[in-house]
């Protein structure tokens, strides 16, 4: 019989040698570099002379968890530099996606002599045409898709332009990596925050990217950054933290914020010595609360047809909270999600947050679109748009037939079988081993067959499966009750494992989804 963890590399489909080497203890020598890169080398050159000349220089980024890890690791690493560097986040709902031709004009009379932006930059051709007006310099940071045209600068930092490798990277990622060339030095810190914005950008968790988090989470184990474990009660924290906890915290400001008090996030995150770090940690937490309540009021008051090949709403939440509630639609229905909201400045315009996965490529349906776009953009499974009202039903109708062309490619919901005596501790420990888990690397699930219904027990109201197996490990389900089995027949459940931390007691949940 396969042991467990031959089961486990067969599901990954790798072998025990590939197994050992991604196993082993992460290290930074695995992230390729680009010190020795021309256009990196050359990107360092000007802002030698910006600090040699001692010329004002603004990092532009943008206004969700990407964008804040990208800046606050420029302004950081710009500043050890020995550049005169302030950084800006945009509000989302006096600004908008990105640079524009009205702010180059204000970064203008405010003196600045560059911009850097970071997380946005390769389509904003009207900005960089302005800021040539203006007389400013402008070096692109990004990671987002080129159009037709090309960027109106000769210094573009790109995964394309560089070269950098076959899988996706973050702009946090890219700004990391260039802060390396920049000092010429590994800085633990900034390495952590690129790798947030690793989990926050859902890049695909393989070769560096996976190394990028796990180096991350065995630092912040051993250094306990404030900035970090301050936005969360979790004494462990990995990645699973990260996704379901800090970065929701940080992208529900520039969701909620209409002001530009995003730009705290910046001083918090940069700035090494500022007092106000405990205060700003509490703003955060408050306004996530904020945001938890209003997004379960948002999906509440929803109206749409399930049975469509995708869903498209439109909503009364602020514009910011679009993402986050397409996210959940997608993971709830698993089909093509569009939320739209009126926009802050103009009720007659609509923004969308888009969101897919294998099959669907929401670029090219947007492409695909007869409505007259008024922006578009982002990634193959998570972009936005913007159109007229009274464009809204052919959106919808255009985005609905093309669901109906391009299928979902349906996850892989196959199980590891696993055996009642391998539901323990000790299993738990070898399954972390193949983490971190994200995008292409997810936490697998188990099948474990043949159990006897007449053993299982129950909460005490009898809602939830509540099975212990030893006196750590038990058997639970939010989905399964004592109503949900035929007594005379054996069951097979699909399980994940979940670790539970509760007043320094460590206990392990096998969390049932459903019977099969």
């Amino acid at each position: 019989m396969e042991t467990l963890l031959e089961r486990i590399c067969n599901h990954y489909q790798i072998t025990k040698e590939e197994y050992e080497k991604i196993s082993l203890p992460p290290s930074f020598s695995n992230l390729p570099l680009l010190d020795e890169d021309p256009i990196v080398k050359k990107a360092i050159e000007r802002l030698s002379l910006m600090r040699d000349g001692h010329k004002k220089v603004l990092v532009y980024g943008d206004y969700d968890t990407d964008g804040v890890m990208s800046t606050s690791i420029l302004v950081r690493s710009f500043r050890e530099f020995g550049i005169d560097v302030s950084g800006y986040l945009p509000s989302r709902y006096l600004d908008g996606y990105g640079l524009t031709a009205e702010n180059v004009r204000k970064i203008a009379k405010n003196g600045y002599s560059m911009i850097f932006t970071c997380d946005n930059g390769v389509t904003a051709h009207e900005a960089l045409q302005t800021a040539k007006e203006e007389g400013i310099e402008v070096i692109i940071l990004d990671h987002h898709e080129f159009d037709s045209l090309s960027p109106e600068t000769d210094l573009v930092i790109h995964p394309l332009t560089t070269h950098y490798g076959e899988v996706a990277i973050s702009a946090g990622y890219l700004s990391f990596i260039f802060s390396h060339a920049l000092l010429g030095r590994y800085d633990e810190y900034l390495m952590c925050l690129g790798a947030i914005s690793t989990i926050s950008d859902m890049m695909p968790f393989r070769e560096y990217n996976r190394e990028i988090v796990r180096l991350m989470l065995e630092t912040v184990k051993k250094n306990r950054y404030f900035e970090i474990v301050a936005l969360t009660d979790k004494e462990s924290i990995d990645e699973t933290t990260f996704q379901m906890e800090i970065v929701p915290k940080i992208n529900s400001v520039g969701r909620l914020e209409k002001g530009t008090t995003i730009n705290r996030l910046i001083h918090y995150f940069a700035d090494p010595m500022n007092p106000q770090k405990e205060k700003i940690a509490e703003w955060i937490n408050k306004v996530n609360e904020n945001r938890k309540s209003i997004t379960k009021e948002g999906i509440n008051g929803l109206d749409f047809n399930p049975n469509d090949a995708a869903i498209v709403v439109l909503t009364s939440l602020p514009e910011g909270l679009n993402g986050l509630l397409a996210s959940r639609l997608l993971s709830q229905f698993q089909k093509p999600i569009a939320v739209f909201s009126p926009t802050e400045k103009n009720p007659d315009v609509l923004v969308a947050s888009l969101r897919s996965q294998e099959g669907f490529n929401i670029l090219e349906a947007l492409e695909e679109s007869k409505v007259r776009l008024l922006t578009k953009g982002g990634h193959p499974f998570a972009g936005g748009c913007s159109l007229q009202k009274q464009d809204f039903e052919q959106f919808k109708k255009d985005f609905i037939f093309l669901a109906l062309k391009h299928k979902l490619a349906p996850k892989n919901t196959d199980g590891i079988e696993i055996y009642l005596n391998e539901c323990n501790m000790k299993s738990y420990r070898l399954l972390k081993t193949f983490s971190p888990f994200g995008l292409e690397w997810e936490a697998p699930k188990f099948i474990l067959r043949g159990l006897n219904p007449t053993t299982f027990t129950y909460t005490r109201d009898g809602k939830y499966l509540s099975t212990k197996l030893s006196p750590d490990t038990r058997l639970f389900s939010f989905s399964l009750n004592e109503d949900s089995f035929e007594m005379d027949q054996k069951v097979d459940l699909l399980l994940t494992f979940k670790l539970n931390e509760f007043k320094g007691k460590v206990t392990l949940d096998l969390i049932s989804e459903r019977a099969i």
